[in-house]
């Protein structure tokens, strides 16, 4: 499938996780390490997929440490104001 990247924004220091979920590697039950904090975000659809969106959250070299699946770009983009406070008008948006 085509992925297209629609937004990414930046995480600074004003965007510090607000402890509202927390992300894993593993298994529930088994051995499991949390994930470290991102650095960048990047809103992604992929062809056939619309409108529904994926919220990746990138570390330092942009490579994906895990990712949120939702409805609507909107609400991807709500995730990362409750996660880490990223508001709209932060999004450097791609299309």
């Amino acid at each position: 499938m085509l992925e297209r990247i629609l937004a990414v924004v930046q995480l600074g220091p004003q965007h510090r996780p607000t402890g509202l979920t927390r992300h894993y590697y593993g298994v529930p039950g088994g051995d499991r390490a949390e994930v470290p904090p991102p650095v960048s975000l990047r809103i992604v659809q992929y062809e056939g997929d619309e409108p529904n969106a994926y919220l990746f959250y990138c570390d330092e070299s942009g490579e994906e440490l895990t990712d949120t699946y939702h409805d609507t770009i909107a609400d991807a983009m709500d995730q990362a104001e409750a996660e880490f406070g990223v508001q709209h008008h932060e999004w450097e948006l791609k299309q």
